[in-house]
């Protein structure tokens, strides 16, 4: 008798969204998430003695503290049997271990003298991880494969080291300011290499060296991978090694094969000249092994507490050069403080007695900028089975506007919602019209979005396993992982409303009586 008075007494403590209509109690709880109250933790978390919160470092313990420390003066407690769960004392914390590689570990020399990384070459990625040795470069001009003209028609380059030129219509480039034509010329005559086969191409670029000053913190930033990680074993061996030099080094390459750089256009109307060139790479690894964390806050539910709703958003930013510390106010400041003003209200709501049916899971994760890595170990490692998870709402970066809403109403972008369950979707946008009102942008969800925005923040990392998920995001800006992505460029007003967006959606999704649908398959590559 007493269980049965209960559960009614859940049931109708904690109403929920009816065909769009407003609810009191939900308003009651939304609006206890205030501007006044993210700015005051976005204005520690993204202030510099956080050191921009590089995962496995200083600043981001000390985040993971400050954020612990929240969920408890808030009465969240840890999650239950959290040694059990492979918890951290005091039982709010999921540590993973993590590998960090310093870049520049594949040297390169040419005719026995080593070249200086950042110096006199660069590369976005490696992929090699082996020595390779050759005794002679293929000029191939331009290296273009296109309708119109193809450098390697008739020409054996399976396995050779290529050199090719930046330019384009046919005239070799001058130096100018790095711009979209840089990358896009890159990336053509990269995918026109590795699909004649080439296992290195040299990039000969004037530009060299403005894209090292200008991407110098992104070049030379650490990487890491979960460790154990298991990667693949033929792409790194077998796949086409990109390496972009200055216009000094390709003089010296092109000089041993009679080509000059001053009748460069000329020459590349002819490629396909082998020059003698004993070139190596040396793959030198220097690898460090980290710790970083995952915080949990966890809020159980009532008589659906075995079912459980997650809220994500990245803790952790791209930490500090030299001096100079990027704070990440937006990416993802914006979101974490997002994700505890909810956790607050959410504590608050069961504390009065209307607590949530299902269980809530409260995550800043930690990794994503290096790779989406604390969602990945938690998606592969779940503290909570992913079967008993009904969805996940990642939040990242919602503290901005873009330039395509320089002039408009207050938005978000969602992405996701549909993606796998229509339930998702339909409750999104009723609680929006409901409670909120603000304009819901779908430019990034469709299939064959460029930016692939669906694939790079956490959410992901649930979707890959089949739970419906949603991102909110509020699009890039001049200041992204730039050390100007300060909090007082922070819209507080904006933060509210989409903050309050994803709350009201969280709530109805705790407690409507039928779990949302999977309706949809995960796609393919998911």
């Amino acid at each position: 008798m007493k269980l049965n008075i209960l559960l009614l007494a859940a049931l109708c403590a904690s109403p929920t969204l009816v065909n769009g209509q407003r609810d009191t109690l939900v308003e009651r709880y939304l609006n206890t998430i205030t501007r006044q109250e993210l700015q005051g933790h976005l204005e520690v978390l993204a202030s510099d003695a956080y050191e921009g919160r590089e995962t496995g470092f200083k600043g981001q313990k000390m985040a993971a503290e400050y954020l612990r420390k929240a969920f408890a003066s808030m009465s969240i407690g840890p999650v239950p049997d959290w040694e059990q769960r492979g918890l951290l004392a005091p039982g709010y914390e999921q540590p993973f271990a993590v590998e960090l590689s310093k870049p520049g570990t594949l040297k390169l020399e040419v005719n026995g003298a080593r070249q200086g990384f950042m110096e006199s070459y660069f590369y976005f990625s490696e992929r090699t991880e082996k020595d390779l040795v050759f005794s002679e470069v293929v000029f191939m001009g331009f290296g273009e494969n296109t309708p119109t003209r193809n450098d390697y028609v008739d020409l054996d380059v399976k396995g050779k080291v290529v050199l090719v030129v930046e330019g384009e219509g046919g005239r070799a480039a001058k130096a100018a300011e790095p711009d979209n034509a840089f990358f896009s010329g890159l990336t053509r005559k990269t995918a026109a290499a590795t699909a004649a086969g080439a296992r290195v191409v040299l990039y000969a670029s004037p530009n060299a060296d403005a894209m090292m000053t200008e991407f110098g913190h992104y070049l030379t930033s650490s990487r890491m991978t979960l460790k154990g990680q298991v990667k693949d074993e033929e792409a790194p061996q077998n796949a086409t090694q990109v390496i972009i030099i200055d216009q000094e080094l390709a003089e010296r390459i092109l000089q041993k094969g009679g080509i000059h750089w001053k009748k460069l256009t000329k020459a590349c109307r002819r490629p396909g000249k082998a020059i003698p060139c004993a070139l190596a790479l040396r793959y030198l690894p220097e690898a460090q092994q980290l710790q970083a964390e995952n915080v949990l806050g966890y809020v159980e539910g009532t008589d659906l507490k075995d079912q459980l709703v997650i809220v994500t958003a990245h803790y952790d930013h791209i930490g500090k050069d030299g001096d100079e510390v990027y704070n990440g106010a937006d990416d993802d400041g914006s979101g974490t403080v997002a994700l505890l003003e909810m956790a607050q209200a959410f504590a608050q709501a069961r504390k009065e007695g209307h607590g949530p049916r299902r269980s809530l899971l409260f995550m800043p994760v930690s990794g994503e900028e290096k790779g989406l890595l604390g969602s990945e170990y938690y998606s592969d490692h779940p503290v909570f089975p992913l079967e008993s998870t009904v969805a996940d709402l990642n939040i990242d970066m919602i503290g901005r506007t873009d330039s395509a809403h320089r002039d408009s109403k207050p938005y978000v972008y969602v992405i996701g919602s549909d993606r796998l369950s229509s339930d998702l979707h339909r409750i999104n946008e009723e609680a929006n019209t409901a409670y909120v009102g603000l304009e819901l942008d779908y430019t990034f969800n469709g299939a064959n979005d460029p930016n692939r925005f669906y694939y790079r923040s956490d959410h992901y990392n649930f979707a890959r396993k089949g739970v419906p998920v949603i991102f909110y995001f509020s699009g890039v800006h001049a200041d992204y992982h730039q050390p100007t992505d300060e909090v007082d460029r922070i819209r507080f007003d904006l933060l509210e409303q989409r903050t309050r967006l994803v709350f009201a959606t969280a709530w109805e999704l705790a407690n409507r009586s039928e779990r949302i649908a999977v309706d949809k398959a995960v796609e393919k590559g998911e």
